[in-house]
């Protein structure tokens, strides 16, 4: 059967809420993830090295391998539709949209003056990194849990079911949480979880299939998850079959080197697995950047779609390629061209303006950057000086050198200059030195021009004593900040002009419009029809519903409902490929 039957482990409709509270609603609204936060970044940075220090040695994948395979039988159905998000779990107001879009039961939507009623999926995937920024029990009850409880409370009769992969943000506690709350058979509002394992095989109508591979980080594919899929391939998949991929990962589109690992490792998944069983792979949907990309193979029947819409921050579409190239491991590579992308090119730039706004919309980190240089004021003695005149650029450097600090200070400036490096990621070889050493040399100038200004506003005050100190450490505090994230900002602003930085330049805008999902259909003769559906604009305003049928959502948009949209018109997929 494609959804639970009525008795299945079927549970009981919770009552409505009457209130806003933690009791009644069982979670709290939580606004989108302050990437700059310096607490957020120590966090998230501590989980990621321990991840990668130890998701080696406790990879959950082999345990799961003790578990017998079973395969998701829902092709019993003439027509089935299916529902595809990712890179969910940020921002209340961006996840709930989407969420209360996808538990919709019908959702009628337009392109070019036409329009088509699609209906809720009676399977929902979610495709990686279902909460962030990371995997505690708490994030996952706040940001993704109860949105979709909330917006599906319970359905009647027949209930849709959930499968989902892990991404990276789902990887940094080893999967712990993950597995709980996904591979436990347990309820998510009117969904049922049915899966044992972080991958998954699910035959569908008509010769189609849909397979959830877990590529951990984008290293590697483990050996386990080999035999799983080669078992169902072998034993289950018959030749003209057409298979749906879907993985965390979005080849081709980032420029760092575990991309390249997750390419060479799903061209191994398709040479090896996937050609012999006869069976075509046909579509390969993906998350990991948070846009609509479509890329479709120019000569041949494959597309390629990164749907990472769900609810995260945006990631940009300017920079992306006219043209990718996937290298297969044997043989010349594989040639997508663009098709579409959300938000347009035009939009996306557009967005990039907002880098002005970088110390308003983060101000943790304005007060940070303001704070290391009162630290480095206080270091140099300048609070004493800055008290008696205005200060030059030979007073800070005869500061610098009469410091007992001065050793520090120096170490001080190289770890900058690493650091500056080391965040220029994006850029090869000789560029990232470059880029990282004119960073470096903004910071450092920043610094010093700052503390400038700020002995030259004291002075004019004619303030004396302690009174001069304290407003010297106050101008420097906040100019400091301001001037120091505006800076960092004008490097991204640049960079990513340069087609650097697409992460970390938009990260920190925290976008929560522009989201989107995938909606697929197999009608009765076998054709997968894929529908992306947007909204342009989330609510940022929402009304606690405390009348309505049990099923109903919790919570609607005060003013109208959402403006969903097909953000490209239908196209079908492996119509070429007829199930014999």
């Amino acid at each position: 059967m494609t959804e639970v039957e009525a008795g299945d482990g079927a549970r009981d409709c919770p009552e409505r809420p009457r209130n806003r509270t933690l009791e009644e609603l069982g979670f709290v609204f939580k606004p989108m993830v302050r990437w700059l936060d310096p607490r957020q970044l120590l966090d998230t940075s501590a989980r990621v090295v321990l991840s990668g220090i130890f998701g080696t040695y406790a990879d959950k994948r082999e345990l799961q391998a003790l578990m017998p395979t079973e395969i998701y039988d829902r092709s019993d159905h003439e027509e089935l539709w299916l529902d595809y998000v990712a890179d969910l779990g940020d921002g209340w107001d961006p996840t709930y949209s989407i969420a209360s879009l996808l538990a919709a039961p019908t959702l009628e939507v337009a392109s070019d003056e036409r329009t088509y009623d699609t209906q809720r999926g009676r399977i929902l995937v979610m495709g990686g990194d279902a909460v962030y920024p990371v995997p505690k029990r708490a994030d996952y009850e706040n940001r993704m849990l109860g949105p979709y409880r909330a917006a599906l409370p319970c359905t009647h009769h027949r209930h849709p079911e959930l499968f989902a992969v892990p991404g990276s943000h789902d990887w940094y506690d080893g999967l712990v949480n993950f597995t709980s709350v996904f591979c436990r058979q347990y309820w998510i509002g009117g969904w049922k979880t049915r899966q044992n394992r972080s991958h998954f095989a699910l035959k569908l109508p008509h010769g189609w299939w849909l397979w959830g591979v877990d590529i951990q980080f984008g290293d590697y594919i483990d050996e386990a998850q080999i035999r799983y899929f080669t078992e169902v391939a072998e034993k289950h998949v018959a030749r003209g079959d057409r298979i749906i991929l879907c993985t965390a990962r979005a080849p081709g589109t980032g420029g760092s080197q575990p991309h390249l690992y997750a390419e060479r490792n799903l061209q191994y998944f398709q040479r090896e697995i996937v050609a012999p069983s006869g069976a075509v792979l046909v579509l390969q949907v993906t998350s990991g950047r948070h846009h609509y990309a479509h890329y479709r193979e120019p000569d041949g029947p494959r597309h390629h779609v990164n749907g990472g819409g769900g609810g995260a921050f945006l990631h940009p579409t300017h920079h992306l390629p006219d043209h990718l190239e996937l290298e297969t491991g044997e043989g010349p590579p594989l040639s997508y061209e663009q098709v579409a992308t959300y938000p347009s090119v035009a939009s996306s730039r557009r967005l990039r303006k907002r880098l002005l706004l970088l110390p308003l919309r983060n101000p943790a980190f304005a007060a940070f950057l303001g704070s290391v240089q009162v630290f480095l004021a206080l270091m140099l003695g300048l609070h004493r000086d800055a008290a008696n005149e205005s200060l030059g650029m030979a007073d800070l450097w005869e500061a610098l050198w009469t410091s007992p600090t001065a050793v520090l200070l120096v170490l001080f400036m190289v770890v900058i200059l690493g650091a500056m490096v080391r965040f220029a990621h994006d850029a090869p070889g000789l560029t990232r030195v470059l880029l990282g050493a004119a960073h470096s040399a903004l910071q450092l100038a920043s610094l010093a021009g700052l503390m400038i200004a700020s002995s030259s506003l004291t002075a004019a005050l004619g303030v004396h004593g302690i009174v001069s100190v304290i407003a010297f450490l106050g101008f420097l505090a906040v100019l400091g900040g301001l001037g120091g994230a505006l800076g960092f900002a004008a490097y991204l602003w640049v960079t990513n002009c340069l087609g650097f930085h697409a992460n970390e330049a938009y990260a920190p805008l925290r976008v929560k419009d522009f989201k989107h999902f995938v909606r697929m259909r197999i009608d009765h003769n076998g054709t997968l029809t894929v529908f992306p559906i947007g909204v342009d604009k989330v609510s940022r305003r929402w009304e606690l519903c405390t009348e309505g049928p049990a099923h109903a959502p919790w919570f609607r948009p005060e003013r109208g409902e959402l403006d969903a949209k097909l953000v490209e018109r239908p196209f079908e997929v492996g119509a070429e490929f007829r199930f014999r």
